[in-house]
């Protein structure tokens, strides 16, 4: 069976090491997902992960602090004020954070995720983090996903044992985000520049989507020099606005993750894909999630009780796959003696 000279010209030049442009990664992602081309490009990123970061496949577990009406109303968001789906207002106890995040470690997770609402209170983040940070293992990375922050901030996560931050310039930002786009780069200039090993993401991807759009994020995620990419699935939300266009297919979401997997090379140090499913994890992803508390793409208060998965579930999906799972902390975040910034340089 012959494939299609073009694709198969940029196949080959990923397979040998070579960095694709923006043009080739967009007709990748035009590839008709019934055609022999598409197993083709899964088969080589496939090919580049397992040959990057051997069988490994990691857990990254996240911890929901809180779930309230935000007013930044990002169009695809349950927690965004204007569509109503949660009109009160909930918050883990510090105690129980604590708690979760030390039973993501003990099930073996491989890095600890904390994330909040855009508007939470910074103060009382950094109090809880501090607190995850004693009971953690001094080696086991803990990564910040919270709202847009600028080097006083940056200066404070370190402080607080961040090893990394996720942040992400969402697909169609300050359309369907009430972000400005330019306080979303700024951001992202902060977590380069204060050492903060970054978690991008091409997300959160919708049918409406453009092969140019997606390309866009997964160029910008290696040009901020992300440890780790993934792309990820949008969840059609009732009373959210982009309800009404729907969900992906798997197969779209695999090879969203293929061609971000080829586009990054081995500039990365972990390939992931939300939510987690088989056919991206044999298409180029090796980093699942387990979660828990609330969650921006489930009506549910805990995600654990909803679409969240736990440890087991995630090590589980990687075997599946054909992957062992790591033991021990990850090497995408790593844990330096003492965090050194601009600020204190």
């Amino acid at each position: 069976m012959k494939l299609d000279p073009e694709i198969e010209k940029i196949l080959d030049k990923a397979l040998a090491g070579e960095q694709i442009t923006r043009q080739e990664a967009v007709k990748l992602l035009q590839v008709d997902e019934n055609s022999p081309e598409l197993y083709a490009i899964m088969s080589v990123a496939n090919t580049l992960t397992r040959r990057h970061f051997g069988d490994k496949g990691e857990v990254w577990a996240q911890v929901g602090i809180n779930i309230w009406p935000c007013p930044k109303s990002c169009a695809f968001c349950t927690f965004g004020e204007k569509w109503g789906v949660f009109t009160s207002r909930v918050e883990l106890s510090l105690e129980e954070v604590v708690s979760r995040a030390k039973a993501f470690e003990d099930a073996g997770a491989n890095a600890i995720f904390l994330m909040t609402t855009a508007d939470y209170p910074f103060g009382r983040f950094l109090e809880i983090a501090k607190a995850v940070r004693e009971v953690l293992s001094p080696d086991m990375p803990m990564v910040a996903n919270i709202g847009d922050f600028g080097p006083e901030e940056a200066e404070k996560l370190l402080e607080a044992g961040f090893q990394g931050a996720y942040h992400v310039f969402r697909l169609r930002e300050g359309r369907d985000t009430e972000i400005d786009p330019k306080v979303r780069l700024r951001t992202l200039e902060t977590i380069r520049d204060f050492g903060l090993a970054l978690a991008y993401c091409v997300e959160p991807i919708g049918p409406e989507h453009s092969p140019e759009e997606l390309v866009e994020e997964m160029f910008r995620g290696k040009d901020y020099l992300a440890a780790s990419l993934a792309a990820m699935w949008r969840v059609p939300v009732p009373q959210t606005p982009l309800y009404k266009y729907g969900m992906i297919s798997q197969w779209t979401l695999a090879k969203a993750v293929a061609v971000t997997r080829i586009v990054v090379g081995d500039s990365i140090k972990a390939m992931g894909v939300h939510e987690a499913r088989i056919l991206p994890l044999r298409a180029g992803a090796n980093q699942i999630y387990a979660e828990t508390g609330p969650n921006p793409r489930d009506v549910l208060e805990d995600t654990s009780k909803g679409r969240g998965f736990t440890v087991e579930d995630c090590k589980e999906l990687l075997v599946e796959a054909g992957y062992t799972p790591l033991e021990g902390p990850s090497g995408a975040f790593p844990v330096r003696p003492k965090a050194v910034s601009p600020l204190t340089d």
